[in-house]
């Protein structure tokens, strides 16, 4: 389908003519519907998105991809409730899919349910062991209980399974911030900023947030100067 090839170099707007033209054809096309979701969300047209996504699912109940992707679309628009409800389905779909308790951990961890989101990572690993997101999310999810050393572990297994996962690096030095390591924190930081630049802004909030945390008055390190 041209509308995927399009899609893969980036041409979201194109590949959206296409599945339209796609569905123009064949109304009852589920994965002409599902793609073009997907091509919505890329564009941040979350509405869009979620009514492809649900028009895929009339069609076709059994495509667990259509509920796990509505789900991340409603989690961005703040719907964590619907989000975990799409979630759900997709496990009672497909139990199997380690992308889906992933997901759904993202929205439990959102929710403030930190156990049944380590519970989430811990079935994605179990099912996909070298998964390194689920075991950065898992680290997140462990720091937000203070368990500062499992989330340590979950970040470095996370860069040992993909050594360029940059946030994974930011991540491990804001619990190393944490536990007072400065310079090994400092070091996670450039590492994390070298391999992409990108996520300055978002590091640089969350330094401060752990400043916010740890009290005034707390010295606390942040990238070299070289990426500040």
């Amino acid at each position: 389908m041209r509308g995927s090839a399009r899609y893969n170099k980036g041409d979201l707007d194109g590949s959206i003519t296409d599945y339209t033209r796609a569905i123009e054809i064949d109304p009852y096309l589920a994965l002409a519907h599902y793609n073009r979701g997907k091509a919505r969300r890329d564009k941040g047209d979350l509405d869009g998105s979620i009514a492809d996504y649900t028009r895929a699912i009339e069609i076709n109940p059994r495509l667990s991809s259509a509920y796990n992707n509505r789900g991340n679309a409603r989690r961005d628009k703040g719907d964590l409730d619907g989000a975990m409800d799409d979630l759900d389905r997709a496990v009672r779909v497909d139990p199997h899919n380690a992308l889906v308790y992933n997901n759904r951990g993202l929205v439990r961890r959102a929710k403030g349910d930190l156990q049944g989101a380590i519970a989430d990572y811990d079935r994605a690993i179990e099912i996909h062991p070298r998964f390194a997101e689920a075991y950065s999310n898992r680290g997140n999810a462990l720091q937000d209980k203070g368990d500062l050393g499992g989330s340590i572990a979950n970040y470095e297994s996370a860069i040992k399974i993909e050594p360029s996962f940059a946030k994974a690096y930011g991540n491990r030095g804001l619990a190393r911030l944490f536990q007072g390591d400065m310079a090994a924190a400092e070091q996670d930081f450039d590492a994390c900023l070298r391999l992409d630049p990108r996520l300055k802004r978002s590091l640089q909030e969350q330094i401060e947030q752990v400043k916010r945390r740890l009290g005034p008055g707390t010295s606390i390190a942040g990238p070299s100067p070289r990426h500040r």
